[in-house]
């Protein structure tokens, strides 16, 4: 963990965002006083969307005649 003062902070804000860039934790301080902390955010995890389709079958057992969304949605942006 790295320690500034609110005026080093101020003055030299490119070099403490790059230590926190770094994965380091930030304590900013006011007469030695802890004020605030900077820290990297947390990493994301990756997101998973349910099957609806497959969803769609087993609810309406096989009676479902629907695309799947991942069909609709190429549908509708076309070509990008």
């Amino acid at each position: 963990m790295k320690t500034h003062s609110i005026m080093e902070t101020q003055h030299n804000l490119a070099k403490v965002l790059r230590e926190v860039d770094a994965g380091y934790t930030v304590e900013i301080t006011r007469r030695k006083k802890v004020v605030a902390v900077l820290q990297p955010p947390p990493v994301e995890a990756e997101v998973t969307f349910p099957d609806f389709a497959e969803r769609a079958h087993r609810t309406w057992r096989g009676s479902w005649k629907g695309r799947s969304s991942d069909a609709l949605l190429d549908e509708s942006r076309g070509q990008r």
